[in-house]
């Protein structure tokens, strides 16, 4: 896995290459029948990822290999377009429904949970970064028989070592079924699936947000039966209870994986910039007025924290490409360029994100301010309007085109709201009662890396929390 994302970043750096050298579209063969093209212009990629509706099969094999039959993962997405709205809609409104969902009581639970974690000497980043990630998804979908469940940490340490090496069993063509590591990773996957199945009984008997979120769904569609699943297919009657368990364990290892990545990030910036989260700790004090508990209302008053968060999101996306293949027909773009049916359509993010020309001088430079200024509404990305695929952020064209952490289009993510809210709150909820800093051992490396452009480059980050004095 770790030479896959080598072997990807370095790919990435030969994209920009060919970029700077044949303009925003290039097109070049990665095998003897296989082309493959990259479009780094704003307005091309809109078109690109509007138009190309289908992703790269390679996704679809990752989760159908880990999760077993499952839909909402499949490549055609006219398959799944009606359980995405629902689930976006489910999502949404767990930022509303029950008082701020709970008054976030979630995070409560994780930072309770934390403490023996935070009582060590220090904290792996990177593991502590996947705990809370996995906290706030699971107690999310599965609610309070999430985090009262026996079976948590088996399930979180279960998920973590199929989501390491999923991507690489499914890029063989066929499946090494004779190899003693593929069939441990098949038996880590069916006890990810026994886990999952118990978790889904529990929330069901307690009548919590799966099963809430099933009967709002399929009350919708005349003729099909309230109390369904959580994730069905919305154009089949019934789904196997196989098929269940495996959507949730695909949105459980997709939903995970991505926020932690987000929150790895800016726990990083946190110890590499110590002024920002002095900053962002004056902010949070301020908008709680003193409040023991704190809610949505709160985060979304404080707009430098959202701004840290965006623009760690887009220095440091989920992945350095947006893939997306033209399946059954050539696809053509309005500046007259012709993709031909089959064709690998990839847009580099790292490079769009970045690009001088819209973002200005500093795009590689980490800039908070940037998402302050006057042509950029906050307010637009956590109130997209309904039905919109993606997030209005700018009165800037290129900026809103240019900003895809979440992606865009049909296949835009369908929590890029939830996600940004709930990491603005944990983070909130962190800094008000806890100080990160780097581990001693950590400083030298960490202050001569400040520049953004080689985070990628550094270690897993040892921290250190200290409770603040109220």
């Amino acid at each position: 896995m770790l030479i896959f994302c080598f072997e990807l970043l370095h790919f990435v750096g030969f994209l920009s290459k060919l970029h700077s050298s044949y303009g925003p579209v290039v097109r070049l063969w990665v095998g003897p029948s296989q082309l493959l093209v990259s479009v780094k212009d704003p307005t091309l990629v809109k078109e690109v990822l509007t138009k190309a509706e289908d992703k790269l099969p390679l996704t679809g094999r990752t989760y159908n290999l880990a999760c077993g039959r499952l839909s909402l993962f499949v490549s055609s997405f006219e398959k799944v377009k009606s359980t995405r709205e629902s689930l976006k809609i489910f999502l949404n409104e767990k930022l509303t429904i029950g008082g701020n969902l709970n008054s976030f009581k979630v995070i409560d639970a994780i930072m309770y949970r934390s403490d023996s974690i935070m009582s060590k000497d220090f904290l792996d980043s990177r593991s502590f970064s996947w705990h809370m990630a996995f906290n706030i998804i699971g107690a999310t979908l599965f609610g309070d028989a999430f985090l009262d469940w026996s079976d948590t940490v088996t399930y979180e340490e279960l998920l973590m070592m199929v989501a390491k090496d999923g991507c690489f069993w499914a890029s063989y063509a066929v499946c090494p079924f004779w190899k003693p590591s593929y069939r441990r990773y098949q038996t880590l996957c069916a006890k990810l699936k026994i886990l999952t199945e118990s978790i889904i009984r529990k929330s069901r008997d307690q009548n919590s947000s799966v099963h809430h979120f099933d009967q709002r769904s399929y009350q919708k569609s005349e003729g099909m039966m309230a109390g369904h699943s959580l994730l069905g297919a919305a154009e089949e009657s019934l789904s196997s209870e196989e098929e269940i368990c495996g959507n949730i364990m695909g949105l459980m290892l997709h939903g995970i994986s991505t926020s932690a990545n987000l929150i790895g990030n800016i726990l990083t910036r946190l110890i590499v910039f110590p002024k920002l989260q002095d900053q962002l700790h004056a902010e949070i004090v301020a908008a709680c007025n003193e409040s023991s508990e704190l809610e949505v209302d709160d985060v979304l008053r404080m707009r430098f924290l959202l701004a840290t968060v965006c623009e760690s999101a887009r220095l440091l996306p989920a992945g350095p490409l947006l893939q997306r293949c033209s399946l059954k027909h050539d696809l053509t773009l309005g500046s007259g360029i012709t993709v031909p049916a089959g064709a690998i359509l990839v847009v580099p993010l790292n490079l769009v994100q970045m690009d001088a020309s819209v973002w200005g001088n500093d795009a590689g430079q980490f800039n908070p301010h940037r998402f302050l200024k006057k042509d950029i509404v906050l307010g637009d990305i956590l109130a997209a309007p309904s039905g919109s695929n993606g997030m209005n952020l700018s009165t800037d064209c290129a900026k809103t085109e240019s900003f895809l952490p979440f992606g865009s289009g049909s296949r835009a993510c369908v929590g890029q709201k939830f996600v940004i809210l709930a990491i603005s709150m944990f983070i909130a909820s962190l800094l008000r009662e806890y100080e990160v800093q780097p581990h001693p051992s950590l400083s030298k490396e960490v202050g001569s890396k400040v520049d953004s452009s080689h985070f990628h480059h550094l270690p897993n980050s040892k921290i250190i929390l200290t409770k603040r004095m109220i």
